[in-house]
């Protein structure tokens, strides 16, 4: 076990860190790429882009969940967190070349601000304290703010 690591159960549900997290990439994400063209109005839209920064970030969480009592826990997540990043951005990439469009410079900023937000707020998420419906706010609000920037 990792020796930083202290369960204390009354700490918030990585899952739920993630989700929180994947929340505040979705909102950065989604208010940074409004201005830009997007590649396709119907795959690269607000909702989206929410969508996609909650499955990110629920998968973040459950990656935090199972690395962070490891004695390289911190090390292993933000590997692998980095690694995803440029996995994804290597595909973007792919796709620019084969088809152009705009995708690597519209989808490189969004997934960028969301592995970003995921990567450094998880963990420290997960270790705060108070009632587990605490941390789906910041989702409720991430879907209000995709919800008004499609309408808008």
């Amino acid at each position: 076990m990792a020796e930083d690591y202290v369960y204390d159960p009354r700490s918030v549900n990585p899952v739920l860190a993630g989700l929180a997290a994947g929340s505040v990439g979705a909102i950065a994400a989604a208010l940074l790429a409004s201005p830009l063209d997007s590649p396709s109005e119907t795959a690269a839209n607000p909702i989206s882009i929410t969508v996609l920064a909650l499955a990110i970030g629920a998968l973040s969480g459950l990656l935090w969940r199972s690395v962070r009592a490891q004695n390289s826990g911190t090390k292993i997540f933000a590997w692998t967190i980095g690694g995803g990043l440029l996995v994804v951005l290597s595909s973007l990439a792919v796709i620019e070349w084969l088809s152009g469009g705009g995708w690597f410079q519209y989808a490189g900023l969004v997934v960028g601000v969301i592995f970003l937000s995921v990567g450094l707020l998880t963990p420290v998420i997960s270790r705060a304290v108070g009632p587990p419906w605490a941390a789906l706010l910041p989702v409720v609000l991430a879907v209000v703010v995709a919800v008004g920037l499609s309408i808008g």
